[in-house]
């Protein structure tokens, strides 16, 4: 009965603002997109059944880098890929296009209010507290942490295939070993915490934070889209009740909340004992940054407690589960591509005799920085699986989009700009703008490393994004701050896996899915409510 009033409420409220939303969508009307196949649910139950991708790609062939869908009960959405469009957009965030309510809401529900929900000023003023703990310095001076990190997860590997029948291979759930393994290095390098995740498998918040994404919103059923979906048209104040809703996921989101609080209020405390006691610290971290920071007497310089332990929590969120889900697609990718990874291990076993020559233990950013080919590997796995890949913004005021690429309006006319009214919704594809043909080339839907060797084959015309012309850290004033974190933390772990091992795909596994869970993650073809990669694991000489 709760869950009927609620929606019935929500329903009026939505009612109210139909009319409005059919004024907005007037604007976009000659925008050409595919036939709606519901009315109620609009494209939203393909756009988030299904995988990442699945229809998006093709509507984009269809349409082109702009095109149109429907939401609930025929409001019209932009869907845009077009370069030039998404930089305008994420370049004027602050000033005209916000995240909707529901998408703040929902994030602030297990972040709380930090820089992910910050908007305008204080969106301005947060990030401002955060950019110098992830500069260029701070940020390579933490791959030894990663390097550590990563071995320590291999040795596990090793015992398990030791401890197999040929003492040779293994099947290794992959996707789990590195989301602890990356909670583990974002405790070490951002706040010198050890959280032993890889060695306890009832860490608290390695268990509230591992597959929370997948478990809360992948798989939803036509009904929960419904549900989901309808929330966008509630007033602000509506989610604090929503929140305390007795819903399954609604639940975990709440438990991650406390957990991470509680662990944010523990790394503060410990920090704030250190710094009064003057204990030596081999380097500055994330922790001494934001922490510092909050004891400035200067309100454009400090955060309040509740926004430093929302940034702690942030910070554990995106710097493990994006990078742990973003490092288990490149494993997904390499053993699906046997000769990329013999090359690839060619290339680092060639770098280990290298500093082993000059005499050297270990190798540093460096001797990183030369890996071509790995770093080439490392590009095209973002490029195909962005695991950020389709966030969504709306206009507080009119405003018109620019086009990189004319587009064909319904009437047969070329346009270089939209006009869109206040109010307008509009889906960032990530991943579709990092699969246009017209940046990447013909073959734009392919695993090829070689193109990011060959400049002719990467068209640069347009420029977009903070790393490489790729959509994956956004660009802007909202862009990744802690985008050279995940890239270094990326490689090294390449580095270390495939030094060591070889991944191959099972060939009696299920296929691979990449989850529509807000932040993309690998299920398995019938188990969509489960982050899990399984592969055959090799030991090499």
């Amino acid at each position: 009965m709760l869950s009927i009033l609620i929606v019935t409420v929500i329903s009026v409220l939505f009612y109210r603002t139909l009319a409005q939303r059919r004024r907005i969508s007037q604007f976009v009307a000659h925008i050409p997109g595919p036939p709606s196949p519901s009315f109620v649910l609009g494209h939203f139950s393909k756009y988030y059944i299904g995988e990442v991708g699945e229809h998006e790609f093709a509507w984009q062939e269809r349409y082109g880098p702009v095109y149109r869908i429907k939401a609930l009960f025929g409001e019209d959405r932009l869907v845009i890929a077009d370069p030039k469009a998404l930089q305008y957009c994420l370049q004027n965030a602050d000033s005209n296009w916000p995240k909707p309510v529901i998408r703040r809401e929902l994030g602030r529900f297990f972040l709380g209010r930090g820089i992910a929900w910050a908007q305008g000023d204080d969106h301005k003023r947060h990030r401002k507290v955060m950019t110098p703990a992830f500069g260029n310095i701070e940020t390579r001076g933490m791959m030894p942490v990663f390097r550590k990190i990563a071995d320590r997860m291999c040795r596990h590997w090793r015992d398990i295939i030791d401890q197999g029948i040929d003492s040779k291979s293994a099947r290794i759930e992959v996707a789990d070993w590195l989301s602890r393994a990356t909670l583990d290095a974002v405790g070490e390098a951002a706040f010198q915490y050890e959280f032993g995740s890889l060695e306890n498998r009832d860490n608290e918040l390695a268990r509230s934070y591992n597959s929370l994404l997948v478990d809360a919103f992948s798989a939803p059923s036509k009904g929960k889209i419904f549900a989901q979906q309808i929330l966008g048209y509630a007033p602000i104040g509506f989610f604090r009740f929503i929140e305390k809703l007795p819903s399954s996921s609604l639940k975990r989101l709440r438990e991650t909340a406390q957990e991470g609080d509680k662990v944010a209020r523990q790394l503060v405390d410990e920090k704030l004992r250190s710094l009064r006691v003057g204990l030596p610290q081999s380097r500055r971290d994330v922790m001494d940054i934001l922490v510092q920071a909050n004891l400035s007497e200067k309100s454009s310089t400090r955060l309040s407690d509740e926004e430093l332990y929302a940034q702690l929590r942030t910070v554990i969120a995106a710097g493990h589960e994006t990078t742990g889900n973003q490092i288990s697609f490149t494993l997904y990718e390499l053993a699906r591509h046997p000769n990329v990874q013999d090359k690839l291990r060619k290339e680092i076993h060639a770098m280990l005799r290298s500093v082993n020559a000059r005499g050297n233990t270990e190798y540093e950013m460096s001797d990183l920085d030369g890996m071509q080919y790995t770093l080439a590997v490392l590009k095209e796995v973002l490029r195909l699986h962005p695991v950020v890949y389709g966030p969504f913004v709306y206009a507080e005021k009119d405003d018109i989009l620019p086009l990189q690429t004319p587009i064909k309006t319904k009437d047969g006319r070329l346009i270089s700009e939209i006009p869109v009214a206040a109010g307008q919704y509009v889906h960032m594809s990530f991943a579709g703008y990092n699969r246009l043909r017209s940046v990447w080339g013909l073959d734009a839907h392919e695993f090829r490393p070689e193109r990011w060797l060959d400049e002719s084959s990467t068209r640069q015309e347009s420029h977009f994004g903070v790393y490489s012309n790729l959509g994956n850290f956004a660009s802007g004033n909202v862009s990744c701050l802690g985008w050279r974190f995940a890239v270094i933390e990326i490689q090294t772990f390449m580095v270390e896996i495939f030094s060591q091992f070889q991944a191959s795909y099972p060939e009696d596994g299920k296929k691979v899915l990449r989850a529509t869970s807000g932040v993309m993650a690998p299920v398995l073809e019938g188990e969509p409510g489960r982050k899990q990669l399984p592969l055959d694991i090799v030991l090499v000489n």
